[in-house]
């Protein structure tokens, strides 16, 4: 049987559509992915780069009240807030073991964020400000949650890190 224009034509195209698939499928899966970073290592870098002297650092108290997360389940955390209940500036890195205790964390983390709006609504305007431009997310193992006029900046900084 000869081959025709008419079937190299639909192989051509059967083989760009499997290789746009898997060029797809690979850049969805690696997008959640990130290194294997100490957080010791990130917290060091952004304690050095970025603006958050201002910031106390937090204990592990702190991370259970405000984050529902004991820091023995976690593989590392980063936690600086603000001195003055009344301020919002606060950023949080936490290392989790695996993407299932990951996705939990990012449920506290948007669950601190949603409680916090709900304090400061309708008198804290500068202060809701800063939560609506907050930044929370997970990349690979790496739950964040920043909030302050830096946020943007902090959130570059740690996912160049990671």
């Amino acid at each position: 049987m000869k081959k025709t224009a008419k079937t190299d034509k639909h192989f051509f195209i059967k083989g760009a559509m499997v290789l746009f698939l898997v060029i797809y499928l690979g850049t969805l899966y690696n997008s959640d992915n990130a290194r294997n970073v100490p957080v010791e290592q990130i917290a060091q870098v952004l304690e050095q780069d970025q603006n958050i002297t201002s910031l106390n650092q937090e204990g592990r108290t702190d991370l259970k009240h405000y984050y529902q997360t004991d820091d023995r389940d976690l593989d590392g955390y980063f936690f600086y807030k603000a001195a003055s209940p009344m301020a919002v500036e606060e950023i949080c890195i936490m290392k989790a073991r695996n993407h299932g205790q990951a996705d939990s964390l990012l449920k506290n983390a948007q669950a601190h964020l949603s409680s916090q709006k709900q304090v400061f609504e309708g008198y804290g305007t500068d202060q809701m400000a800063l939560l609506n431009n907050a930044a929370v997310g997970k990349k690979g193992n790496y739950v964040y949650y920043m909030c302050g006029a830096d946020a943007q900046s902090w959130r570059s900084a740690f996912l160049d890190l990671i």
